[in-house]
C-alpha cells in the first residue's frame, strides 16, 4: 500500500488506519505492507525485482487526485506508471483538477501516467468523482464509500457539553474567519460553549520534504490509532459538530454526534453527504450563510439521538470482489 501518510492530517491518517484494518478483516491471508509517502522512490527500486505476478499494489485513499494537492499526485503518478504488469488499486477518492491552465497541464500528466497502466483500477468515493474519472481516464473505475466508514470505534460514552467547529485552513477553505467569528458569536449567545479544532494536527509535521516543520515530527504508523482515538472522544464528548471537513463529517457519523456540514471549494464535503449520508437525520448539509439561521439549525440537531449509525459494509463488496478477483 503505496502513499501511506506520515503527516498530520487526521482524515488521511485515519484512511489509512481504516484500510489497514479493512485487509485484517476481510483479507487475514494477506500479507499487508505499508509504504510511507516519502519512501516511494526506494520502494518502487526495491519492490521492481521482487514482485511476483500475483502481488498487489495499492495507493492510498482521500482526496488529493487532482492539482490541488501536487505533493501527492507526483509519487501516486510514478507509482502506477511503474507497476503496469500487476493488479493496481487507487483506493476510494474524491478528484479535483482546477478549471484553468494549471488544472488542464496536471490533469495531462495525470491521464499519461494513469493510462499506461492497463491493470489499474481507480475507486472514487462519490459519484461525483465517478463521473469525472469515468471521462477523463481509460482506467476502469468503480464506486464505494470513504474507507474510514469501515471503521467501529470502541470508545467511552461521554457527558456531551457545548458545540465543537471543526474548521479547515488549508487551499480548500472558504469559510472565512470572519464568519466563523460570528457564528462563534452566535451560537455563545444562545447558551453553548464553543471549540474550534480541526482535524490537523498542529503538533506534528505538516509535511517531511519542506524545511518549515524541522522542530516537528512525523506521525509514526504505531501511533496513528492513538491519536485518531484522542480526536474521536473530543468529538464525542460535544453535543454537536459544524465542520467543513469531510472527515469531521465522517467522525461524527462514527461516533454518533450531530453534525451540521459546510462545504470545501469544490464541494467535496456535500457530494459525499447526499451519496451516503443523507439518510442519516442526525448529520445534516447547508449552504446557510447568515449566523443566526445556522444557530438554530445547531440547536435543533441537539435534539437528535446519538444511539444509532449505518451499517456500510455493504458498501464494499465490489471492492472486496475486486481484490479477490
Amino acid at each position: 500500500m503505496f502513499g501511506v501518510p506520515v503527516y498530520n492530517n487526521l482524515g488521511d491518517l485515519s484512511i489509512s488506519q481504516a484500510q489497514k484494518e479493512f485487509f485484517a478483516e476481510n483479507f487475514p491471508e494477506m500479507v499487508y505492507i505499508e509504504i510511507t509517502e516519502p519512501q516511494t522512490e526506494q520502494a518502487i527500486e526495491e519492490l521492481l525485482p521482487l514482485l511476483r505476478p500475483d502481488d498487489m499494489i495499492g495507493y492510498v485513499g482521500g482526496g488529493n487526485i487532482g492539482s490541488v494537492h501536487l505533493a501527492h499526485e507526483v509519487p501516486r503518478r510514478k507509482v502506477f506508471a511503474t507497476f503496469v504488469n500487476n493488479k493496481t488499486i487507487s483506493f476510494p477518492q474524491s478528484v479535483y483538477f482546477e478549471d484553468s491552465e494549471k488544472g488542464h497541464e496536471e490533469l495531462r500528466k495525470s491521464q499519461e501516467a494513469y493510462d499506461q497502466n492497463p491493470n489499474l483500477t481507480l475507486v472514487a468515493r462519490d459519484t461525483q468523482s465517478l463521473g469525472y474519472l469515468k471521462k477523463y481516464f481509460k482506467a476502469q473505475s468503480i464506486y464505494t464509500t470513504d474507507m474510514v466508514l469501515a471503521l467501529q470505534p470502541q470508545r467511552p460514552e461521554f457527558d456531551r457539553d457545548g458545540v465543537l467547529f471543526i474548521m479547515r485552513e488549508d487551499a480548500e477553505k472558504v469559510i472565512s474567519d470572519e464568519f466563523t467569528r460570528q457564528l462563534t458569536e452566535s451560537i455563545e449567545s444562545a447558551g453553548e460553549k464553543v471549540e474550534l479544532t480541526d482535524t490537523v494536527l498542529p503538533y506534528k509535521a505538516y509535511d517531511v520534504k519542506t524545511q518549515a516543520d524541522t522542530l516537528l515530527d512525523i506521525v509514526r504508523i504505531s501511533e496513528r490509532n492513538w491519536l485518531l482515538n484522542l480526536k474521536l472522544d473530543q468529538i464525542k464528548a460535544n453535543k454537536v459538530v459544524v465542520t467543513d471537513r469531510l472527515h469531521g463529517m465522517i467522525f461524527s457519523v462514527i461516533t454518533q454526534t450531530p453534525c451540521l456540514v459546510l462545504d470545501n471549494n469544490y464541494g467535496k464535503a456535500s457530494a459525499f453527504y447526499y451519496n451516503w449520508l443523507e439518510d442519516l437525520d442526525y448529520i445534516q448539509h447547508t449552504t446557510e450563510t447568515d449566523p443566526k439561521k445556522i444557530t438554530e439549525m445547531v440547536e435543533d440537531l441537539k435534539k437528535y439521538d446519538h444511539s444509532y449509525a449505518l451499517d456500510f459494509s455493504h458498501s464494499y463488496n465490489t471492492l472486496i470482489d475486486l481484490i479477490k478477483n
